[in-house]
């Protein structure tokens, strides 16, 4: 068994690109990962991105913020759980809001994963649990033949 205190865990920066911010604080697990994050004001997590064997789910703790996918976007705030099944549509949270969105983020990892970025059109694959996961990415329109560079 393993307590975290959240209280005593720092928050770190973790994203921080142009329009996408986020602090963390992580809370530990392996196959099942979670974490603290906090959304500043207008700011957005991640690229709009879908898993297709990584499932997320995130519950909000504070503030308001929207679910963005290719269908529109979803108000959320204090006390929903959305869920992203493997495979299911991409997603990105956005923070029109004034104030800071923080939620708990939870991810069930099988340790291999693809990743699609519709906006981008990239394409990430992993291997492996952090600390020493591996991950590529490269642009969809890059693929070549199977049996190319073979003799």
């Amino acid at each position: 068994m393993k307590v975290v205190r959240s209280e005593q865990e720092p928050w770190v920066q973790e994203v921080d690109h142009g329009r996408f911010d986020g602090r963390r604080k992580g809370l530990g697990g392996t196959r099942i990962s979670c974490a603290l994050w906090q959304l500043p004001p207008g700011k957005r997590s991640f690229p709009l991105h879908r898993h297709l064997a990584t499932e997320e789910a995130l519950f909000v703790v504070s503030g308001r913020a929207k679910v963005r996918t290719p269908d529109g976007e979803t108000a959320i705030g204090p006390g929903d759980f959305v869920s992203f099944p493997p495979g299911d549509v991409a997603h990105q949270l956005v923070n029109d809001e004034q104030e800071p969105l923080v939620y708990l983020a939870v991810s069930h990892s099988l340790g291999v994963d693809i990743v699609e970025y519709p906006e981008s059109g990239k394409i990430a694959s992993s291997v492996g649990l952090a600390p020493d996961r591996m991950r590529y990415i490269f642009e969809g329109k890059t693929q070549v033949d199977y049996w190319t560079g073979e003799e």
